[in-house]
């Protein structure tokens, strides 16, 4: 069934039959909502303003090589994913657990004895901080997968760097390897992101593995689109303002026509539902990435795990040979390899940038690195909403958000609603279609 229409369509609703809620953005937010929305039998219709669903969750195809917009993962664990998702459609390909981490030049493992207990022995002697460190990782993971989320959510709001020094970690396990492995995960290495946010994250990569689809990150947000009754996602497709209009809406677009509808969902990024909604409260400050991606003839370390800077310095923070985790995103049996620059080294002009990179993957990989083929530099100033140490699940409704005048039946949700992350953006989107539909959340 294909939920798509290409253009605008008409140029405002047939008579007698308003659109009952209107989403604006195709992202996972709006696209969760939308589909949580219509699996109960409720209208709605989902503008999205580019040529294609997904926002910052993004792969383009370049010479049958699949490369997403920065570094981007799936946890399996994520509630919301195991909700809305069909992973095996999906064609899900999992990474290995544990890390590679720069010590002493060379790489040395760090394993997960817990999903791999075989790995036991040589994680307890691994030169990747103190035998006390590896102790102080299970007491971490424990007190991460206490209670519910909502009770993760709801603990001490200090930064992960404060939490990280409370647990008793050393400087060096805290530097070489939480500062590039959370940095990757939150685009911020000075670890100032809640505490929260580090046991939230700390307990779905123990709950479930991290993985890529087959066909790159985009195929999510496909997935979701794909699931939508015929022509109820509209693309290419822009919105200029919100009237209310007695106790509904009307969405004007900007070819001149509009939308009638009894509830407005905007499922923008936060600094566009700031401008659309008159709202500046609403704007985040944003972390950034940077990711190059290479290809070679052959993998250059084979394996499916991440590899860490540890204590090096340069601008790798981590690095994946992503055909061996998920050998369809390159064509013709050749490597495609990912590396993470760190937030401090992004301004460097791209040849600079490739040059430093390209001397400090010599030195973990040998002289081959000369012949790898730089395919594209990804930089995405939109990454993740860098947030604050406030309550972690902000509100969604209208009138129940500071600094927005709004009724109760417009919404907005997005990640930079909860948690910074796929599950954030997502159980956003459920949020307010429980909030639509009158039900509480599961």
């Amino acid at each position: 069934m294909n939920a798509i229409q290409s253009d605008s369509g008409t140029s405002s609703n047939p008579a007698g039959s308003p659109a009952n809620t209107v989403i604006i953005g195709g992202g996972l937010a709006g696209l969760s909502c939308a589909k949580r929305l219509a699996g109960r039998g409720h209208p709605i219709t989902l503008l999205e303003a580019s040529d294609r669903v997904g926002g910052r969750v993004r792969t383009d195809i370049v010479d049958g090589l699949k490369l997403d917009h920065g570094f981007q993962v799936l946890l399996t664990a994520y509630p919301a994913c195991r909700e809305l998702l069909d992973y095996e459609g999906l064609r899900l390909r999992a990474f290995e657990p544990g890390a590679l981490v720069r010590k002493n030049g060379r790489f040395a493992r760090l394993g997960d004895p817990w999903r791999r207990p075989g790995q036991a022995l040589a994680t307890a002697t691994s030169p990747v901080g103190s035998l006390l460190d590896k102790l102080r990782i299970a007491k971490a993971r424990f007190l991460a997968g206490r209670g519910t989320l909502q009770d993760v959510y709801h603990r001490g709001g200090e930064s992960t760097e404060q939490r990280l020094d409370q647990l008793g970690f050393s400087k060096p396990m805290i530097d070489e390897f939480f500062r590039p492995f959370l940095g990757g995960v939150f685009l911020d290495e000075s670890l100032s992101t809640s505490s929260r946010m580090f046991e939230f994250v700390f307990r779905m990569f123990a709950a479930g593995d991290i993985a890529i689809p087959a066909d790159g990150m985009a195929a999510i947000p496909r997935q979701l689109a794909e699931s939508l009754p015929r022509g109820t996602l509209r693309l290419n497709t822009t919105v200029a303002s919100i009237e209310p209009v007695g106790r509904s809406h009307r969405v004007h677009l900007t070819d001149g026509s509009h939308i009638d509808a009894d509830a407005v969902v905007v499922a923008t990024e936060s600094n566009a539902a700031a401008r659309l909604l008159d709202a500046p409260g609403l704007a985040t400050e944003w972390n950034d990435a940077t990711t190059l991606y290479f290809v070679a003839d052959q993998s250059p370390r084979s394996g499916k795990l991440l590899m860490l800077r540890g204590d090096e310095t340069g601008p790798i923070q981590t690095a994946v040979v992503l055909s061996d985790v998920a050998p369809e995103y390159a064509s013709g049996g050749r490597s495609l390899i990912s590396v993470s620059i760190s937030d401090a080294q992004t301004e460097q002009p791209a040849d600079a940038l490739e040059h430093a990179v390209r001397d400090q993957a010599r030195r973990w990989f040998g002289n081959g690195v000369d012949r790898w083929e730089l395919v594209q530099t990804i930089r995405v100033p939109y990454g993740l909403p860098a947030l604050s140490l406030d309550p972690v699940v902000q509100p969604v409704r209208g009138d129940q958000i500071d600094g927005l005048d709004a009724p109760a039946n417009l919404y907005v949700c997005g990640d930079y609603r909860e948690t910074p992350s796929i599950q954030g953006a997502m159980n956003s989107g459920l949020r307010v279609a429980a909030e639509i539909l009158g039900v509480k959340p599961g």
